[in-house]
């Protein structure tokens, strides 16, 4: 019997963790040649230092410059520079940064395209330079390849349709408390974002079910912040390890809202 349940045990913490992947996993699969990493700092942080072997697709050339904050770019648009980037649908994706944001908006993003087995390393850069695993100033190209979306549009909303549920879906703005308390919308819940986090890795699932614990799991949740970038940290973190069944990211953000 105690063997049964540990596990289960077992099983149940593979679960939570399962779109994590440690800096020792990676490790073993990065040359792989399905494997796809990508480092998703800006390109100019790129150039100073990086995982070898990872490609570089700067998260924030996925959104549109205007006229709405963290809009993001069309379809075809999102498609044509991961596949000119190397990367396909069809891919295993492990993605990072600096400290768990950026990943989290390429994350949101693929899932978003439907991506299918796309993962976020844990710790980020940090754990692989703690690791002393290899690093480089050497950019890594990829021959162009296609990737065909098929997009997953429960995983956004817009201005009219947050207006539309403000009664219905649990608001959860992950700003940090003071821009919460200078205005919210409707009576989201504050949740910052660097309360996920020890420094750039996210906190153990029992420390984040506790973070979360006053959003229920049978209700829609949306997610926002200020331009649609932490929020989907918070969505990686309520999907992915906590597993609630319906989360969306506002996608023009409070920038939006409030315009």
């Amino acid at each position: 019997m105690k063997k049964i349940i540990f596990l289960f045990m077992s099983f149940v913490a593979f679960s939570l963790q399962a779109q994590l992947i440690s800096v020792d996993e990676l490790s073993k699969i990065i040359k792989e040649p399905n494997v796809v990493v990508i480092d998703a700092r800006p390109a100019g942080d790129y150039m100073k230092t990086h995982i070898d072997g990872a490609i570089s697709v700067d998260a924030a050339t996925l959104s549109t410059n205007s006229p709405v904050e963290g809009t993001l770019k069309s379809t075809g648009e999102l498609a044509s520079l991961l596949g000119k980037a190397g990367v396909s649908n069809k891919n295993k994706i492990v993605i990072y940064c600096k400290t768990g944001v950026n990943a989290g908006l390429m994350y949101w993003v693929l899932d978003y395209l439907g991506a299918k087995d796309v993962s976020i390393l844990d710790g980020q850069l940090d754990a692989w330079f703690a690791a002393r695993k290899p690093i480089t100033k050497n950019a890594k190209k990829l021959a162009a390849t296609t990737f065909t979306p098929s997009v997953n549009a429960a995983v956004k909303v817009d201005k009219n349709q947050v207006k539309a549920k403000m009664n219905s879906a649990v608001l959860v703005d992950t700003r940090k408390k003071e821009e919460y308390a200078a205005g919210k919308i409707g009576n989201a819940l504050n949740i910052p974002s660097d309360a996920m986090l020890v420094k750039s890795k996210l906190k153990p699932a029992a420390a984040l079910q506790q973070l979360f614990s006053e959003v229920p799991k049978n209700k829609e949740v949306i997610v926002y912040c200020k331009t649609g970038t932490t929020a989907s940290l918070a969505y990686f973190v309520l999907k992915s390890i906590l597993k609630y069944p319906n989360v969306k990211v506002y996608e023009g953000a409070y920038l939006d809202w409030v315009k």
